[in-house]
């Protein structure tokens, strides 16, 4: 029966198709009445609304990605949701735009983008995949989060040249405090990444439920903080990149905080150091700011910031005494 109808009779295969796709959404598109010559002739339609042109590449998509459930989500939208689990939202406005004055060329512009969207598929999968979340721990980066993307060296006739290609698949960040911001990272394959937009999809975590998540396993490393000095502004130590995130840890400060005289004030200048004393403590604030200049100044491309924070009402913010 499924061959019948897939090699139905042209006059009849245009209704079939629009009829394949058409009526409630919640249901996903069935891909097996997919006729490559058939779905191409009506693609070329001159006459081709938004609507049927979002139904024709819904029925391709789903003959395309096998045991992918594929539904329309809007008129120029559709949604995929993968067997090994995670979706993902394919606007196509760029698309029909493209196409809409070109309609001799739509269905081969559409074959293309179907093939890129393949491509992004089998990558995602694979990336997801090997992001265990219980490694999942938060950064804290100073300025505007990095961007995601990859260097292009070209030999040309004056030498070599290198150029930056931005990524659409941007790095998971979030503004934390001052001119602080949260990133976060994960383990794959023995070695740290920084999570993108993509593996906090397909991780199936908003972005709330993922900063809980890397709290909850920064706080896990707790018993593992080192007081350096004896005396204010204390130094805390978790190791690596991780001491500057420490600021995350709220039950960490509620004890930290019998410590010092006076609110809480703190520093993050490098990755690995966090420095800490008290408002009322003699010379703290000024003796807090000198050490986070020094650290700074001396880490590099490990240095976040020389901003000092105070604890107030359980929550940090620019302290500018």
């Amino acid at each position: 029966m499924k061959n019948l109808i897939k090699f139905v009779l042209p006059a009849v295969l245009p209704a079939m198709v629009l009829l394949a796709v058409t009526g409630c959404n919640r249901q996903p598109v069935d891909g097996y009445m997919y006729n490559p010559s058939g779905w191409e002739k009506l693609m070329k339609n001159p006459a081709l609304s938004k609507s049927e042109f979002t139904q024709l590449y819904a029925l391709a998509a789903a003959a395309e990605f096998k045991g992918c459930q594929v539904f329309i989500t809007g008129r120029l939208q559709i949604t995929l949701v993968y067997p090994e689990g995670g979706k993902q939202k394919v606007p196509l406005d760029a698309l029909w735009t493209q196409t809409v004055k070109d309609p001799a060329n739509r269905s081969a512009v559409c074959r293309r983008h179907l093939d890129g969207l393949a491509a992004s598929k089998a990558a995602t999968g694979a990336l997801a995949a090997r992001v265990d979340p219980s490694t999942i721990l938060p950064v804290i980066w100073g300025g505007s989060p990095p961007e995601n993307g990859r260097m292009v060296h070209t030999v040309t006739a004056n030498g070599l040249e290198s150029k930056f290609l931005r990524s659409t698949n941007r790095y998971v960040a979030e503004p934390f405090v001052a001119d602080l911001c949260i990133l976060y990272t994960g383990e794959r394959e023995g070695r740290d990444i920084y999570l993108t937009e993509e593996d906090r999809n397909l991780l199936h975590l908003d972005l709330p439920a993922l900063h809980k998540l890397a709290v909850e396993n920064l706080t896990d490393r707790l018993p593992g903080i080192v007081h350096r000095e004896p005396q204010p502004p204390f130094t805390l130590n978790l190791g690596g990149k991780y001491a500057a995130s420490l600021l995350l840890a709220d039950t960490l400060w509620n004890k930290q905080a019998s410590l010092v005289r006076g609110e809480l004030i703190a520093a993050a200048p490098a990755n690995d150091s966090l420095i800490f004393t008290g408002t009322a403590s003699p010379g703290g604030a000024d003796l807090l700011r000198r050490k986070a200049q020094q650290v700074y100044a001396a880490s590099g491309d490990d240095a976040i910031s020389k901003t000092l924070l105070v604890r107030r009402n359980g929550k940090w913010q620019a302290y500018n005494n």
